[in-house]
C-alpha cells in the first residue's frame, strides 16, 4: 500500500493562505521541521504501547519503528502527573513554531496537538480520579477483545502477543494498587460496580477448553503460513499455559481485591459527592465530548433539543394520526427483516454512496462477542483497522441485546457505514500524518457515528415521515440519558430523583431505571460523548446552512469535517466556519 500523499489532503483553503504547492522557501522550511518534529513524535509515543502500535500499524518498521516496548505499559496514581509533565514539555517545543508559516494542514495539526496537550496537562490536577476499571469500557473488557483480535502475520506477532498475555498479571498488579490507593483517599468505586466487575471477572476464568483466547488463538495459528504441525502445537501448548498459570490468576486476584475492597466505597453517587468532583466532572465532559461548552450549557442544549424532537414527534403524529399503526406495518414488512449484518453493510454502502464521498475499497468482517463477555459489552463495536492497512475492518455485535431488524440496521450504519469504520478509513485514506491517529476525540467519533445512525433511517426503506418519527424518537431518548449524566453526576441527583425525571416521559420499570443509574455512576461523561458530540455536528450544520444558504450541500458539509477529522469541536469549528 502506498502511503497517502500530501496531494490526498483536500480541505479547501481559506482566503489569505497560501496552497502546499504554491508555499514561499520560508514556509516550506517551516513545514519541513514542523513535519520532521510530530514525525518524530508519532514514533516516540506509537512505540510506547505495543497494543497502540499493533492497531495503529501494520508494518511499524516503514515509519521507522524497530524497537518499541513488548508490555501493556504503566497505570499508577502518578501517571496523570507523568502524562502532565510529558505534555508540558510537548507545549513548550510546540512554541517554536509561528502557526503563520506553516501550510493549512499542519496549522490544524498545530491546534490539535496544543490542544490535547493543555488538555492532558490540565489532568495533573486530578489525583486518584480517574477509574480504569468500568463495567463496560472498562480494562478489564477491552484488553482481552483486542488480544483476540490481534492479528498474527509473522512469527514476531505471535512472540509480542504472547508476551502481551503474560504482562497481563504486572498490569493487574498495578491498577490493584492503583485502586487501593482510590480507596485510601476516599475515591474508590461504588460497591455495585466493585460487585459487578468483580463478577465479570470471575466469569471469565470460566472453562478454558471453550475459552474465547484459546480458540480464537487456535484459529489464527491453524491460518498462518509456514508453521509446522510442531510449531503450531508447541504455540498453543504456550497460551494455554500462560493463561491457566497467569492470566486466569491475575483475574481470580483482581476480583479478590475488589472483594476486599468494595466495603472502602463512601459514594455510591455521582461525582459532584467527591471533593472537588464536579469540577473535575467538567473537565472529563470537557475531554470526552470535544465540546468547549459548560455543563449548565449543554444541560440547557441537551432540554431544547428534547423539546424539539418531542414537539417533531407531536406534529408528525397530529399531521397524520395513522402514522404509529402504518410505521409499525412498515417495520413489520422491510426487506432488510430478511437480510444478515453483513447483507445489511451491503445495502448501507449503496445508499450512502449518492450523499457521501467516495470510499477507497475495504472489507468488513461481522464477529459475534464471546458469550462469556455479552453480559459486559456494549451492544455492538467497531475496532479499527491500522492506518497503513486500512482494507480490513471488524464490526462485533453482541447477540445478547437481540438487536434485529431497524434496530440491528442502524446499530450497523453507527459502526459501519457511514458510521465509525467509513470515518475511519475515509480520513486515514486521505490523511498523510500520522501523528493524527494518535489521539482520541471520542465526541467526534462517537457524535459522527450517531448523528449518521439518526440519519439512516432514511436509508432503512422507511417512509419519509416514518424515518423522521423514529430519528427524532430516538434522539429524544439518547437525550434522556445525557440528561441523567448531567443530572447525576453534575446535580447530585439520587436514585430516586433520576426516576423520577424518567418518569416524566413515561419510563417507570424501578429495575430499568436503577440499571441505568448505577451504569452512569459507573462511566460518567461516557453517553454525553454520544449525544453531545451529535449536537455539535448537529449546531455546526445548521451554521452552515445559514452561512451558505444558497450553495450548501449535505455532501459538502460532510466531506469537509471527514477530511479534517477528528478533533475538539471548536477547532472543526474554526477549520469549516471562520476560516473559508
Amino acid at each position: 500500500k502506498q502511503s497517502p500523499s500530501a496531494d490526498n489532503f483536500t480541505c479547501n483553503v481559506p482566503s489569505g493562505y497560501q496552497s502546499d504547492s504554491a508555499k514561499s522557501p520560508q514556509k516550506s522550511k517551516a513545514d519541513d521541521a514542523f513535519s520532521k518534529y510530530t514525525a518524530e513524535l508519532f514514533r516516540q509515543e506509537a512505540a510506547a504501547s505495543l497494543l497502540n502500535l499493533h492497531y495503529t500499524l501494520e508494518d511499524p518498521t516503514a515509519y521507522g519503528i524497530t524497537d518499541y516496548q513488548t508490555t501493556l505499559g504503566s497505570y499508577t496514581a502518578d501517571s496523570p502527573k507523568k502524562s502532565a509533565a510529558f505534555a508540558e514539555n510537548i507545549l513548550s517545543s510546540l512554541q517554536q513554531f509561528d502557526a503563520k508559516k506553516l501550510s493549512f494542514k499542519n496549522q490544524l495539526t498545530l491546534d490539535i496537538l496544543s490542544d490535547h496537550m493543555a488538555l492532558t496537562k490540565a489532568g495533573a490536577a486530578w489525583y486518584c480520579y480517574d477509574e480504569p476499571l468500568t463495567p463496560t469500557t472498562g480494562l478489564q473488557s477491552q484488553i482481552p477483545i483486542l488480544l483476540a483480535e490481534y492479528t498474527f502475520r509473522s512469527r514476531q506477532d505471535v512472540a509480542n502477543y504472547l508476551a502481551l498475555l503474560a504482562d497481563i498479571p504486572r498490569y493487574f498488579s498495578q491498577i490493584e494498587q492503583y485502586e487501593q490507593e482510590k480507596a485510601k483517599n476516599g475515591r474508590f468505586m461504588p460497591a455495585f460496580t466493585a460487585r459487578a466487575i468483580l463478577n465479570q471477572c470471575q466469569d471469565f476464568v470460566q472453562n478454558i477448553d471453550t475459552h474465547y483466547l484459546v480458540t480464537t488463538f487456535q484459529q489464527k495459528i491453524n491460518a498462518m503460513d509456514g508453521l509446522s504441525q510442531n510449531d503450531r502445537a508447541a504455540y498453543q501448548k504456550q497460551n494455554r499455559s500462560i493463561l491457566e498459570d497467569q492470566v486466569f490468576p491475575a483475574y481470580v486476584q483482581l476480583a479478590d481485591v475488589l472483594g476486599k475492597l468494595q466495603d472502602s466505597s463512601i459514594n455510591n453517587a455521582g461525582l459532584c459527592h467527591f471533593p472537588d468532583g464536579t469540577a473535575y466532572y467538567e473537565y472529563l465532559v470537557r475531554c470526552s465530548t470535544g465540546s468547549s461548552d459548560s455543563v449548565a450549557a449543554l444541560k440547557k442544549r441537551t432540554a431544547n433539543q428534547r423539546k424539539t424532537d418531542l414537539l417533531l414527534v407531536s406534529d408528525l403524529l397530529e399531521a397524520n394520526p395513522d402514522l404509529e399503526r402504518e410505521l409499525n406495518q412498515e417495520l413489520n414488512s422491510l426487506p432488510l427483516l430478511s437480510q444478515s449484518p453483513e447483507e445489511m453493510l451491503d445495502s448501507l454502502k449503496q445508499a450512502i454512496s449518492a450523499d457521501f464521498p467516495e470510499l477507497p475499497k475495504c472489507n468488513v468482517t461481522v464477529k459475534y462477542v464471546d458469550e462469556a463477555m455479552e453480559e459486559y459489552l456494549s451492544p455492538a463495536f467497531y475496532l479499527t483497522s491500522p492506518m497503513d492497512h486500512l482494507t480490513e475492518n471488524t464490526i462485533y455485535i453482541n447477540q445478547k441485546n437481540g438487536y434485529e431488524g431497524i434496530r440491528l440496521f442502524t446499530t450497523l450504519a453507527h459502526e459501519g457505514f457511514p458510521g465509525h469504520l467509513y470515518q475511519n478509513v475515509w480520513f486515514h485514506s486521505q490523511c498523510d500524518q500520522p501523528i493524527r491517529s494518535l489521539f482520541n476525540f471520542p465526541g467526534y467519533t462517537e457524535g459522527w457515528a450517531t448523528y449518521v445512525e439518526l440519519h439512516s433511517y432514511a436509508y432503512s426503506g422507511l417512509s419519509d415521515a416514518a424515518a423522521k418519527l423514529c430519528a427524532a424518537n430516538q434522539s429524544a431518548i439518547l437525550s434522556l440519558y445525557a440528561s441523567a449524566d448531567m443530572g447525576i453526576h453534575y446535580d447530585g441527583w439520587t436514585l430516586d430523583d433520576t426516576a423520577t425525571f424518567f418518569s416524566t416521559y413515561g419510563f417507570t420499570d424501578e429495575e430499568v431505571i436503577r440499571d441505568i443509574f448505577e451504569l452512569i455512576v459507573a462511566e460518567p461523561a461516557n453517553y454525553l460523548k454520544y449525544y453531545i458530540g451529535y449536537l455539535e455536528f448537529h449546531d455546526l450544520q445548521e451554521e452552515m446552512k445559514k452561512q451558505h444558504p444558497d450553495t450548501y450541500t449535505d455532501t459538502a458539509f460532510y466531506q469537509k469535517v471527514l477530511e479534517i477529522g477528528p478533533a475538539p469541536f471548536d477547532i472543526l469549528e474554526k477549520y469549516t466556519l471562520d476560516m473559508q
